[in-house]
Order: structure tokens, then sequence, then C-alpha cells
């Protein structure tokens, strides 16, 4: 490694080695998702996870959910000209609940976002690999207030 580093490497590098990349994908698919998918789009849907190089999709209605099946290709051409290094294979679209409030509606300072247990207990389990002290608690915090702003509605 050399001698400096910058620190989104340093974090893609951290997030890779200890299993917490995927997390963070989804996290940046949430918050950028409207300029993603469009406006109209981003209205009846929410990303949810990432699992095997598959995009998983909520989608408010059977309506929507059929109409997005003819879009699907062309939703992948646009996430994978932003998102080339993800390399996604397919996206899955399901019925399911979207948020009320998504984070792409709200922009929030980070020391606003009030951190849910469910979501510093997760934030925990992802960096209990991470052996330097000071680095997993600054971890932790990050990944725990990613995790609860997009909780903030529930």
């Amino acid at each position: 490694m050399p001698a400096f580093s910058s620190s989104k490497s340093l974090i893609e590098e951290i997030s890779q080695s200890h299993g917490f990349a995927a997390r963070l994908w989804e996290y940046r698919f949430q918050k950028q998702w409207k300029g993603l998918v469009g406006e109209v789009v981003a209205a009846h849907t929410w990303p949810t996870r990432i699992k095997f190089r598959k995009l998983h999709v909520a989608v408010d209605n059977s309506v929507w959910l059929h109409q997005l099946l003819y879009l699907k290709a062309t939703l992948m051409e646009n996430i994978q000209a932003q998102m080339e290094e993800l390399q996604l294979e397919d996206i899955v679209f399901r019925i399911g609940e979207l948020p009320e409030l998504r984070e792409d509606d709200v922009e929030r300072p980070a020391e606003q976002v009030a951190v849910s247990a469910e979501a510093h207990k997760t934030a925990r389990e992802s960096t209990q690999s991470v052996n330097d002290d000071e680095l997993r608690d600054s971890l932790t915090k990050v990944i725990a207030r990613a995790l609860s702003s997009g909780q903030h509605s529930k």
C-alpha cells in the first residue's frame, strides 16, 4: 500500500475485506435512486438490497411491476453507465412497501440523524472483524448513521 491513500480507497478496501461492501452499495443506491432511474420511476420504487450481483427493488403496485419489466433493460443500462464498478447482472422487482420519507427526499446533516438501536447493532456486527478499535468505532458510527437515515420515517 502506498504511503498516502485516499480515504475513499481505504474505505473501499476495508469494506471489501470485512464484508460490508454490499451495505455501502445499498446505501449509495438509496441515496442516488432518483437520479439513477428518474423521478417518475423513483416515486413508485425503492432499492432494498443487493445480493449475488442482483439489485432487489420494491415496487408499490402490480401495474408498476408489470411496466418495470419492460423498462428493465433501459434501467440496467442507466445504472451500469453511472455505476460501472458494481457490475450488476440483474434487477429483481417485487411488490413491497416503500418508505414514506426517503433519503433522497430530505437531506439532514449527519449529527441530526437519530441512530436506531437496530442500526447500531447491525453496524456493530458489520464491523466486528476490524481489529483497530478506533477505526472500528468510526466505521460503526458512519454505518449506523447511514442505516438510520433511511429508517427515520419508520
